[in-house]
C-alpha cells in the first residue's frame, strides 16, 4: 500500500487513524457503536496486521467482520445518524482508485465496502490464494485498506 501518509499527508499512520476511529466510537452507543466497532476492527486487521506486519492474507480475510454492517443495511438503518454529508472531492483527488467515492454519503460508502468485503471473503473458497496469479489478493487488501483510511477520514471530518 505504500504509506498511509501517501493518502493523507505527513504524520498520519495506521495507529493515529485507529485512534481517530476509537475516539469517534467512544462517543456512541447501540447500533452506531457496533457499526463503528466493526469498522475499527476491520481497519486494524487490514492496516496493522496485514499491511504493516504481514499477517497471512487468508487468515485476515477469514476474520474480517461484516455482520453488523450487513444487518444495518438490511434493516434500513439511517446512516446519517452516524455521519451526514458526502465525501468531498478534495479527500480523494490525488488517489485515483478512490475518486469514484467523491460525492457519496456514508450509506453508499458502506454499501461499497460491504460489496468488497463479500468479494474478498469468496476468494479463499474460489482460489488457492497463496499460489494463484489470477487474483492479486494483496492488492485487493491494499485497496480495501485505502477505503478504510478514507472512511475514517470522512467520519472524522466535521
Amino acid at each position: 500500500m505504500g504509506h498511509i501518509s501517501d493518502i493523507f499527508g505527513i504524520g498520519k499512520d495506521s495507529g493515529s487513524l485507529l485512534r481517530d476511529i476509537a475516539a469517534i466510537r467512544k462517543k456512541t452507543r447501540g447500533d452506531r457503536n457496533r457499526l463503528l466497532s466493526e469498522i475499527e476492527f476491520n481497519a486494524a486487521l487490514i492496516l496493522e496486521h496485514c499491511l504493516k506486519m504481514g499477517a497471512d492474507e487468508a487468515k485476515v480475510i477469514a476474520r474480517l467482520k461484516l455482520e453488523n454492517l450487513t444487518r444495518l443495511i438490511d434493516e434500513g438503518f439511517d446512516f446519517s445518524t452516524v455521519r451526514k454529508g458526502t465525501v468531498h472531492e478534495t479527500m480523494v483527488k490525488d488517489v485515483p482508485v478512490l475518486r469514484n467515492y467523491a460525492g457519496i454519503d456514508l450509506e453508499g460508502f458502506l454499501k461499497r465496502i460491504r460489496f468488497h468485503l463479500d468479494q474478498l471473503k469468496l476468494l479463499p473458497d474460489l482460489y488457492d490464494i497463496k499460489k494463484t496469479d489470477k487474483v492479486n489478493v494483496r492488492v485487493r487488501l491494499e485497496n480495501l485498506g485505502r477505503r478504510y483510511v478514507l472512511l475514517i477520514r470522512f467520519l472524522k471530518e466535521p
